[in-house]
């Protein structure tokens, strides 16, 4: 079986790369297809919003480990479950509207940073340093960069993917085949040799 690994070598050096993407888009690319879907893209990074949680969460009921582990629980799952939804929600989006990936790579500090500027931010309301900052706009910034790099970057990227997989080629109505670009240089270079 044909997978969309050898079709994507059969598209030209422009459109790999837009498919591909930076390196972030390029790890979940090395996953399997069922793996990568974009709603499991969007838990990992509830997950990994959980395990920054796990030590704030801890200090704050005393390093109690049934209240920890409920309170990390719930919040958990919580994230998890809504971001897994905003990027199944991205993708069904993407299938209508069926725009090309955009690139972060003018905004890929703004977007890493965004999350590390959102848990300080809540540290300082948790710990009561200030009472300023509602805890929702705190939750925004951390939550943000997630759902932004798989609804612009890569639920596109996966939609391309799964084309390729498909044997559909996402930039043309054209069924893509594996050697087709080598089969057309060879025709290529003995019409040339023909006419010399």
């Amino acid at each position: 079986m044909v997978s969309w690994r050898d079709r994507l070598e059969t598209l030209d050096e422009q459109h790999q790369e837009m498919v591909l993407g930076s390196s972030l888009s390029q790890r979940f690319a090395a996953w399997p297809l069922y793996a990568c879907h974009p709603s499991i893209v969007g838990a990992f990074y509830g997950l990994l919003i959980t395990c920054a949680l796990l030590l704030p969460i801890g200090w704050s009921h005393n390093w109690s480990v049934l209240p920890w582990l409920t309170e990390t629980a719930t919040r958990g799952v919580t994230i998890m479950f809504s971001l897994a939804l905003l990027g199944h929600a991205s993708l069904i989006m993407n299938k209508f509207i069926q725009r090309p990936p955009a690139p972060l790579d003018k905004f890929r500090i703004v977007l890493f940073a965004l999350p590390f500027v959102g848990f300080g931010l809540l540290m300082a309301t948790w710990s009561g340093m200030t009472t300023d900052i509602p805890a929702m706009l705190s939750w925004g910034v951390m939550l943000f960069p997630g759902p932004a790099y798989v609804h612009l970057s890569w639920a596109p990227r996966y939609r391309m993917l799964s084309m390729l997989e498909d044997g559909i080629d996402p930039f043309g109505p054209a069924k893509v085949e594996v050697g087709k670009r080598q089969k057309e240089q060879e025709l290529e270079a003995a019409v040339e040799a023909l006419v010399e």
